[in-house]
């Protein structure tokens, strides 16, 4: 007879329920970035447990940046970077990257990034502009033949916008969007004729809306932008199914 019932009892073992506790009380900010934890000796007391599943947990924490463990000083709690939380998102987007990932990254930018638009022409400061204009020189000058550079160029534009919206969630949410971004904008540029003239010409549309402050026209000039974006990825994956 098949046992249609699970195991009865706690799968965990000492070492993550202790990285567990010690998580649980960084997010309920019982200790805070910089706070120096308990050593070794007091926690393994603490906790009821060994040396060996203490330092398990610890190196854990370590790890996903929660503490830092400074030989000869002691456990510290890690100030938690926005790079630890892109750097999953980013490997995620880039091990599932096909034809439906690159549909579904498409439809959430045509959701959120006019919106920005419409924000950096309220809120941008000259700073912005100049990194702006900087990234529409940057992509007229950069030779065809290196596609790569190209579309690097083509996502730090994107990235300036959010930027200049004046939100600081928005460029960290797009970054993992927007460093896969070169992979697909490459193939786009090697195999889409017209694709890097046609993205010039809204870069330059954009700017001049967000220059003059005009929000609703730079949203509508984003909406336009990402659906061209939008077929030239379709030709893409059409290309992509003929070879």
């Amino acid at each position: 007879m098949n046992n249609i019932f699970p195991k009865v009892g706690d799968s965990k073992t000492l070492s993550q329920k202790v990285e567990m506790k010690i998580e649980e009380a960084i997010r309920e900010r019982k200790l805070l970035p910089g706070d120096k934890l308990p050593t070794e000796k007091e926690l393994c007391e603490m906790f009821e447990v060994s040396r060996t599943a203490l330092r398990e947990a610890l190196q854990m924490l370590s790890a996903r940046g929660l503490v830092n463990i400074r030989k000869g000083s002691g456990i510290y709690v890690a100030n938690f970077t926005k790079e630890r939380a892109i750097k999953p998102m980013s490997l995620f987007l880039e091990l599932n990257l096909n034809e439906k990932l690159i549909r579904d990254v498409m439809e959430l930018r045509k959701i959120i990034e006019p919106s920005l638009a419409a924000l950096a022409a309220q809120n941008r400061s000259e700073n912005d502009l100049a990194e702006i204009i900087k990234t529409i020189s940057d992509l007229k000058t950069c030779s065809e033949k290196d596609t790569e550079k190209e579309a690097k160029i083509d996502a730090n534009f994107h990235m300036c916008i959010a930027r200049a919206s004046g939100n600081p969630l928005a460029p960290m949410i797009l970054e993992p969007i927007y460093r896969l971004m070169p992979k697909i904008r490459t193939l786009i540029y090697q195999k889409v004729p017209h694709a890097k003239e046609k993205a010039i010409q809204y870069h330059e549309l954009l700017f001049e809306k967000i220059v003059n402050k005009n929000s609703k026209s730079a949203r509508e000039i984003m909406q336009d932008h990402l659906s061209i974006a939008d077929q030239d990825n379709e030709d893409l994956i059409h290309v992509i199914k003929q070879h």
